[in-house]
């Protein structure tokens, strides 16, 4: 069985630097790396207004994150050249499925888990998951925003979904 952790992507400043929230999901990536032994690591993100403008692809900026803390750079699949959640999954999809992956570990932002194990089990419903939520750091007021940001998202993607087969 071939096991794969699929870390979604998140913000990065204007320079390429991961940003808090990123980082956090990176850091999560890591320790279920060191669990889970041989697995490959599948990194989202491409470019977006509303998290890379740079000229590198997010997914980047993530492998080489997580290659300075000690995952070889053999561990790496493709990046899935996303911008939103349900298009991570639709990326994903082929490269996971190109590499026989049957079990993966979703990573994400607790904030943002519900709507990940939406998206990725309609488009993925074959695939055996597991979830690691990445704290979020922020005050209260930061977090209630990212929430009810999710709660709109969470409406928007079971109408997206109802379209995908």
């Amino acid at each position: 069985m071939s096991s794969a952790i699929v870390i979604l992507g998140s913000p990065n400043d204007k320079d390429g630097n991961l940003l808090p929230i990123a980082i956090s999901r990176a850091k999560i990536a890591l320790e279920e790396y060191k669990k889970a032994g041989q697995c490959k690591l599948l990194c989202t993100g491409g470019f977006g207004e509303h998290f890379n403008l740079t000229h590198i692809p997010h997914g980047q900026y993530l492998q080489e994150y997580l290659i300075l803390k000690g995952i070889p750079p053999s561990s790496f699949i493709e990046i899935a050249f996303s911008s939103f959640t349900l298009e991570d999954a639709k990326l994903a999809k082929p490269i996971l499925e190109q590499h026989a992956i049957s079990r993966c570990i979703l990573v994400t932002s607790d904030f943002h888990m519900e709507r990940a194990k939406l998206v990725f089990n309609h488009v993925l419903p074959d695939l055996d998951f597991e979830y690691s939520e990445a704290k979020t750091i922020v005050n209260k007021e930061e977090f209630q925003k990212l929430i009810n940001h999710e709660k709109n998202a969470i409406d928007r993607e079971k109408v997206n979904l109802k379209a995908y087969t």
